[in-house]
């Protein structure tokens, strides 16, 4: 996201200059003018009455994509590109007349000329396409086993290159592979042919499509069927003289692609999709086990049906919930704070906020699943996400401005087309089919806002120029320049103050707090009003201070001390509904306990309040409970536990909790009989409980 913050401060400053060079302020009248306007108002006032404005200014940290500046970057982004459309086009434009020939001399004819294509427009696009191979080079390096350690996921079963998650990989493939067969068909039209070129685009296209594959994506493979399917209606549905099958066939330039498909379902067949639902019915392997193996599947099929099953802990820990049972637990959580108001219903808690959302609205089956300790900070579904975090308005503004978009293309695709138009169109349409099933990362929301200004702006008949004359002393473009480059270094220092802090969040994970601490002051120092930040400084703190406690050093314990506790309330201070930031404290105070007694009531305090942000949250109740022991208070502390078995009945922590304290409290029948509910509802072969049940 820093990259697009810089990218977009140099292009507004550059902007900026050329007006005040030309004595005349001029922007752009587009089709989506309103619908984008509307669209970030909708932002704007999310974000003025957010549950956490931090957030929503600057998006969640680490993802920052969402926030309403990076909002801000792409609607300046995309009026920047539609704007100076007309500078690119007197500098260059070209005009890509393709030929059409059928098998029938009777329909032979030159097809009507392609709208023009703005070549500085045309050279971002094979600059974009060229990223996308390294990219997708080095997933196909990853399945192969370059950097497998370097990962914490298996990135050889799924592999996500440079995007950090495999579902990204997949959006981002499916959105350029149209672009990349729509380079093949425009090598073989121009009339200067070059095949090699040609078998070269094909080749990446292929690339494109294999890297997609070893995503292992059911939803990228959806994304890229239907972008697949409207990139080819579109082109037959504009293509003169096809009106029956053989008109298709007999079309030379559809032979290429035609063969390029063949190449992709003969891959399928052999490799399979990763779906095993998909595989087992269209490849080689699930053929032959098809074919060899049904007295097998039958008789264990009866052997499954004639065995008890399982219960639902362990077993489903281990093996992992269906993705498609925690999205719905996680799009109903959505739905839950959506509902949950009359602002919200109306704007959301704030734009950016659904992790905070979440945890306060999270319904009580999702810790049933194998994630249920997982923080969802996106809904997983971007029109749930936007009815969650901006409510009506924001929702209902986002779908204007797809569907005018998507109104406007279709008018525009009957007066005249263009394959790379419909190129981009195609897949533009497929991330709106994966943000269905996820959500938006920075490349993809740069696509969708850059993508239809790029087909707006390829003909300047779209664009309705509006200039006006402005009379401003020459020097006032250095000041732009120089404003622009302090704004560019404010981005740097803020990507700089990322690396100090993930220095020092490595070096905590290495144990290293000492050497920890100068790296996180360093980050704060630079960005202060970052809380995270704030809240990794304060474990460390308290952390250090028990270190000095226990060598005999009070002073600096408590100086330590207070350091931890002063920092954990800045972290919350900033960000008040994040109860991350509440863990922490816990954590901070029942470190600290050890200096102090009385800081263990002060985490109790902590989590009371934790629970009202999150009060579903079974892992909460257990600690306040063991927080409680330690405090005498077993009763409660029993209470307490005994809400975490309800709201997650497979809690294995807690049974043995129970069992402790029943113990305890020399109640051994009531021991006796939380052993025995976990050994019956649970898991009847744990050992450390048979044990003790003895």
């Amino acid at each position: 996201m820093m990259a697009v913050y810089a990218i977009t401060a140099l292009v507004v400053t550059a902007w900026l200059v050329k007006m005040i060079n030309q004595g005349e302020l001029r922007t752009a009248r587009t089709p989506l003018d309103i619908p984008i306007w509307l669209f970030t108002a909708s932002q704007l006032i999310s974000t003025l009455f957010s549950i956490d404005p931090h957030v929503s200014w600057f998006g969640y940290y680490s993802r920052f994509n969402g926030g309403m500046w990076s909002i801000i970057s792409y609607v300046l982004l995309y009026y920047a590109l539609v704007s100076n459309a007309a500078l690119f086009s007197k500098s260059a434009a070209l005009r890509d007349t393709q030929n059409i020939d059928t098998k029938s001399a009777k329909n032979k004819q030159k097809q009507k000329p392609a709208a023009p294509t703005i070549t500085t427009i045309f050279i971002l696009l094979k600059a974009g396409i060229a990223t996308a191979v390294l990219v997708a080079f080095y997933g196909v390096l990853e399945r192969l086993g370059i950097d497998k350690h370097l990962w914490v996921q298996d990135v050889q079963n799924r592999v996500f290159s440079t995007l950090g998650q495999p579902n990204w990989l997949a959006a981002y493939l499916i959105a350029l592979i149209p672009v990349s067969m729509a380079l093949i068909y425009n090598r073989l039209s121009l009339p200067n042919r070059n095949p090699l070129r040609a078998i070269a685009t094909s080749a990446v296209s292929l690339l494109f499509f294999v890297t997609l594959l070893f995503t292992r994506s059911r939803s990228g493979l959806f994304g890229f069927v239907v972008a697949d399917i409207l990139f080819w209606g579109l082109i037959l549905m504009n293509t003169p003289g096809v009106k029956k099958f053989r008109d298709i066939i007999g079309l030379p330039l559809i032979k290429p692609l035609a063969i390029l498909h063949i190449v992709f379902a003969l891959i399928i067949i052999i490799n399979g999709t990763g779906s095993t639902s998909i595989d087992r019915f269209i490849t080689f392997g699930g053929w032959k086990n098809a074919l060899s193996s049904t007295a097998q599947q039958t008789s264990k099929k009866a052997q499954e049906e004639a065995t008890p099953s399982a219960i639902a802990g362990p077993a489903l820990e281990v093996g992992g919930t269906e993705s498609g049972v925690i999205r719905k637990y996680v799009w109903q959580a959505a739905i839950n704070a959506w509902n949950s108001s009359l602002k919200t219903k109306l704007i959301g808690t704030g734009t950016e906020t659904f992790a905070f959302a979440f945890y306060q609205f999270r319904p009580v089956m999702h810790n049933q699943t194998s994630e249920w300790d997982f923080l969802y900070n996106k809904a997983h579904n971007e029109y749930l996400n936007y009815l969650a975090t901006t409510g009506l308005f924001g929702l209902g503004s986002y779908l204007l401005l797809l569907g005018s978009f998507i109104w406007w293309f279709a008018v525009k695709i009957r007066r005249s087309w263009d394959v790379m138009h419909a190129a981009l169109f195609a897949g533009w349409v497929s991330i709106l089919i994966t943000n269905f099933f996820g959500f938006s990362v920075v490349l993809l929301q740069l696509f969708l806002f850059l993508f239809p200004a790029i087909i707006i702006a390829s003909e300047p008949e779209n664009i309705r120029s509006v200039a006006k004359p402005i009379r401003l002393p020459a020097w006032l473009r250095w000041i732009v320049v120089f404003g622009g480059l302090l704004l560019l270094a404010r981005i740097a220092s803020f990507w700089y103050a990322d690396t100090l802090y993930a220095r020092g969040y490595r070096l905590i994970r290495s144990g290293m707090f000492g050497a920890a601490i100068p790296a996180f002051t360093g980050a704060i120092s630079v960005n202060y009003n970052e809380p995270s930040y704030h809240d990794e400084l304060g474990s460390a703190y308290a952390t250090l201070a028990v270190a000095a406690f226990e060598g005999s050093n009070a002073t600096q314990a408590a100086q330590l001390a207070t350091l931890a506790v002063g920092e954990s309330i800045k972290a919350i201070t900033t960000s008040p509904k994040n109860v991350n930031f509440y863990k922490t404290r816990t954590k901070v105070y029942y470190t600290l306990s050890s200096l102090d007694p009385t800081f263990n009531a002060k985490a109790v305090e902590t989590l009371q309040y934790a629970i009202t942000l999150s009060p579903n949250d079974p892992k909460i109740y257990y600690n306040l409970a063991i927080l409680l022991g330690r405090e005498g208070e077993s009763e409660q502390a029993i209470q307490h536990l005994q809400k975490a078995k309800i709201l997650k009945p497979n809690y294995r922590d807690v049974y043995y909790a129970l069992w402790v304290f029943f113990t305890d409290e020399k109640k051994p029948n009531d021991a006796r009989a939380v052993l025995q509910e976990y050994l019956t509802n649970i898991d009847p072969n744990d050992k450390d409980f048979l044990e003790r049940m003895k």
